[in-house]
């Protein structure tokens, strides 16, 4: 690479060397371990932090090989009972599109360091768009998973964070 001429010389010694530097955390960042979310979780209210009602329970299965992934849902909200399933790849280039009857929902999933990232566009049937963001991380020594949620609605007024705590049920 060549240096323009107007730089000085401290400059052409500090430029290439933040070059360097910068790359380096690139490729450090690209290989931080990725941690395995498998496992059974159980929501804990008393620990999260939502601006909704809180299901009356929820449970979450994470299945993680390599880069692919699959999520099991089940909460209820007094006798409602909603499931919710998603096989996909964790490489933010396939996205998965699920049809409901109330919405359809186009899924990425990327790793963002050593969180896993859910990202949703929503489209209801009545035209709403919205977009949920979820981002997933392990803490207290991989016995708790944090889920932080960012909701937001085209149109609506701002975004809206919820704080979905878990904590790992026995194998």
């Amino acid at each position: 690479m060549k240096l323009p001429k107007a730089l000085s010389p401290v400059a052409k010694i500090v430029f290439p060397t933040l070059l360097v530097a910068f790359a380096l955390l690139l490729q450090a960042q690209e290989a931080q371990p990725r941690p395995n979310l498998s496992g059974n979780w159980v929501f804990n209210p008393q620990k999260s932090s939502l601006k909704m009602p809180a299901p009356t329970s929820l449970t979450l299965r994470i299945e993680q090989a390599d880069s692919q992934v699959h999520f099991s849902r089940t909460q209820l909200y007094g006798e409602q009972r909603f499931h919710w399933d998603l096989d996909t790849v964790a490489d933010g280039q396939k996205e998965v599109v699920q049809k409901e009857p109330q919405y359809t929902a186009n899924v990425r999933v990327y790793w963002q360091g050593t969180s896993l990232v859910l990202d949703q566009q929503i489209t209801a049937d009545d035209g709403t768009k919205a977009t949920d963001v979820v981002t997933y991380s392990l803490a207290d020594g991989d016995k708790t998973l944090e889920a932080v949620e960012r909701q937001t609605v085209v149109g609506g007024k701002g975004i809206i964070t919820n704080k979905w705590v878990y904590e790992r049920m026995p194998q």
